[in-house]
């Protein structure tokens, strides 16, 4: 009786940690878009425009990141990181977090033209100037704003240079 009681317990462990296993793993890790879009929500509400600092949602060192609307280039983003990008830019806005002349994250943001409900990169530029901004850590901030039309949200992140 008392091998069958530890047995069931022993039994009941494993059960669990193959659980806690499955759904450690099953969880998707949130991207650095769903941050933006979560402190949208919970600095700005719907309508309003809010400051959004990089260096507080940002859980990797960095110290420079390129944020870029869709028209940019990859010669204008190494241009921007004082270094080779080699990445694809087509109809993609993202951001590129640098640390000591290395990318150490890149989120790319595809352009959806038929719905664009996921976040919207605005690039405050004159015509003839690059479409991408560089900000140090100590001073990346953002503009973030929520609207709804017709019963979609959008989300969208602005930069001035």
């Amino acid at each position: 009786m008392y091998n069958y009681s530890i047995k069931k317990f022993v039994f009941g462990i494993l059960i669990l940690a193959f659980f806690t296993l499955i759904l450690s793993s099953c969880q998707k890790e949130k991207s650095l878009s769903d941050q933006i879009m979560r402190t949208i929500d919970d600095e700005c509400g719907l309508g309003k425009v809010c400051d959004i600092s990089l260096e507080e949602i940002t859980t990797f060192k960095w110290d420079k990141v390129v944020i870029f609307q869709v028209g940019s280039s990859s010669k204008e983003i190494s241009d921007a990181l004082g270094f080779k990008y080699e990445g694809s830019t087509d109809l993609m806005s993202g951001l590129i977090f640098a640390l000591d002349n290395k990318i150490v994250y890149e989120e790319m943001i595809p352009y959806q033209t038929e719905r664009p409900n996921n976040l919207q990169v605005f690039i405050d530029k004159k015509a003839n100037e690059p479409n991408n901004v560089v900000l140090n850590f100590n001073d990346a901030k953002m503009k973030g704003n929520k609207d709804q039309v017709d019963d979609i949200t959008y989300y969208s992140i602005s930069v001035n240079k």
